[in-house]
């Protein structure tokens, strides 16, 4: 169990912090006994725990008995943990002592975090305030620069790493589900529906333009096949006959998209009025913001791909700013699909620190527009879904890849090769720490003139090689409310046995959730020793174990309780 100690404006943060590290932990109570404590703040002192955890970006009391001699850092810098590089985004400060360094500037090589050895227990000074720098993640997110790193993560790992390496046993629910490598949801904005709702427009104009001069010069400069100017001029060729009916409409992808992702579940964003650009963030948005297609128009596609599996979301246009107006558009929304709606995604990716509260306001339950426009990556420094600060129940499922993002010019401007790359390393670090891929493919990127839709295929069987589950955005949020509803009991251990209950939890169609069980491992006076693997358990309902402390380091043993739902 680990015993927190916060600031009395942090109580809200520190909550979170343990949905998303699910692990046992309450607030400190004075006379408790804790496996770990848990410090942010003045008010620490050292008990009879094996581990004790301060974090601070202040001089506290407790470093002049450990002989620590604390130094304000003007500027935050980017901190090493184990050969990962991460940043800091609040106040920070450098370390001076006789201990085991453990973390350290990767410019400078200061050091900011360090273990020291005193009478049997270890003891870790951090030199930042871990759940300030949480809060800032989570609600203001990391600048584009960082967008590779899963910070928070990095953050959670790094407690995790010291509490194993320190030999306290302990249990964790981690965001995967039971079997699987991660979650994967797969996602499209419906920007366009189709070419022919555009004639002499901006959008026609900028398809032209990308289709012929840009794709020539990306040609003669070997960033594109040139197969793929071929492509892109028979499509302008056959505009006319698009425009009299005569020829199938190029950008009308939906049958497309299901026959690439049959089976996958995939979610579809659809904006819910034509020609409404909406309140921008600087009062009225570019007139270019506004759809050009009616929903109503879309309706027998939205009953195909709902009959598939497949859900239907809203693309918000003044949702993010207004939740009567939000209302509105669920409702437009609702009124083609007969089924309630539960999530968003905000058109052009707007948001601001209110929009949370607001889109739950609305009726909705999730939103998905955390992402950027222009970058790849960890805007909240995680993939798992994540409340909001300022709200309820409401879930916020980081969007982390991005179709335009990768390729436009005016953005990454990426080859294929290079994104693909790119889009590994997320895939590697989503798999590394767990969570879920959101991916945002476009209406028309299958088709001319972005002809992205190679790559998608590519990308899709490199995912689908994983070990992973796919599910909507909805199912994907309940699989992750189901983990938040679970409540620690009781986790007990004596000379004899471990004893584990788990209650707040329904059966589900969702993927069972996991318990891994992380035993006594020997304890050992160097920082980083080796750890043996944890027991993995899958757990789909209310669930008791009762474990001989014996077999806790038999892994084998252990692993045979996965066969067996309790």
């Amino acid at each position: 169990m680990i015993g927190v100690i916060a600031k009395s404006d942090e109580k809200n943060i520190v909550q979170e912090f343990f949905e998303l590290f699910k692990t046992p932990w309450e607030f400190y109570r004075e006379g408790e006994l804790y496996d770990v404590l848990l410090c942010c703040g003045e008010n620490c002192g050292i008990q009879n725990e094996a581990l004790t955890v301060i974090y601070s970006a202040e001089k506290v009391r407790l470093d002049s008995l450990l002989e620590i001699n604390s130094l304000p850092q003007n500027d935050p810098e980017e901190l090493v943990w184990k050969g990962v590089a991460f940043p800091i985004y609040t106040k920070m400060l450098v370390l001076e002592c006789g201990g085991i360094a453990a973390l350290t500037s990767k410019a400078s090589g200061n050091i900011c975090g360090v273990l020291i050895n005193q009478n049997q227990q270890k003891i870790v000074r951090i030199g930042y305030d871990l759940f300030r720098e949480v809060a800032f993640l989570l609600s203001s997110g990391q600048p584009v620069e960082y967008a590779e790193v899963p910070t928070l993560e990095v953050h959670i790992d790094i407690l995790r790493d010291l509490m194993r390496e320190a030999g306290v046993p302990f249990i964790e629910i981690p965001p995967v589900p039971y079997g699987y490598g991660y979650i994967t949801c797969l996602t499209h904005d419906i920007d366009f529906a189709a070419v022919r709702n555009h004639k002499f427009d901006h959008t026609m104009f900028g398809f032209l333009y990308r289709a012929m001069w840009r794709t020539l010069c990306d040609a003669l400069k070997r960033k594109v096949p040139w197969q793929k100017l071929w492509s892109n001029l028979r499509a302008v060729l056959s505009l006319p006959a698009v425009y009299a009916g005569f020829a199938k409409d190029f950008w009308a992808q939906f049958d497309r998209y299901l026959e690439v992702e049959k089976g996958l579940r995939s979610t579809f964003f659809f904006l819910p009025f034509q020609g409404t650009p909406g309140a921008g963030t600087c009062e009225v948005a570019p007139g270019k913001r506004a759809g050009k297609y009616d929903i109503d128009d879309q309706r027998e596609h939205i009953l195909k791909i709902q009959s598939e599996g497949c859900e239907i979301g809203l693309h918000g246009i003044d949702a993010w700013g207004d939740p009567e107006k939000g209302k509105r558009e669920v409702k437009r929304i609702a009124s083609v699909t007969g089924r309630p709606v539960s999530g968003v995604r905000i058109h052009w990716l707007y948001l601001s620190k209110e929009s949370p509260k607001l889109l739950e306001q609305a009726g909705l339950t999730y939103d998905s527009t955390w992402g950027y426009n222009e970058a790849v990556g960890f805007r909240a420094g995680t993939a798992q879904a994540y409340r909001p600060l300022d709200t309820e129940g409401f879930l916020e499922l980081p969007l982390l890849i991005q179709d335009t993002a990768m390729f436009y010019s005016g953005r990454m401007g990426l080859r294929e090769d290079k994104a693909f790359i790119l889009c590994q390393e997320v895939m590697k670090n989503v798999s590394a720490y767990g969570g879920v891929l959101v991916i945002n493919w476009h209406d028309r990127s299958l088709e001319p003139e972005r002809l992205w839709g190679d790559f998608y295929k590519k990308l899709l069987n490199e995912i689908k090689s994983r070990r992973v589950w796919f599910g909507t955005g909805s199912e994907v949020t309940q699989w992750f409310k189901r983990r938040r509803l679970v409540r620690f009991n009781q986790v007990e251990m004596n000379e004899e046995v471990l004893k584990i209950r788990l209650e707040g939890l329904e059966e589900s169609d969702v993927p069972d959730l996991m318990l891994k069980i992380y035993g006594p491992w020997a304890k050992d006076n160097a920082l980083h020793t080796s750890v043996n693997k944890p027991a993995e358990i899958a757990i789909h309902r209310d669930t008791e174990l009762n474990i001989p402390v014996k077999e806790l380091q038999n892994i084998s043993y252990l692993e045979s309780l996965s066969l067996c739902r309790n």
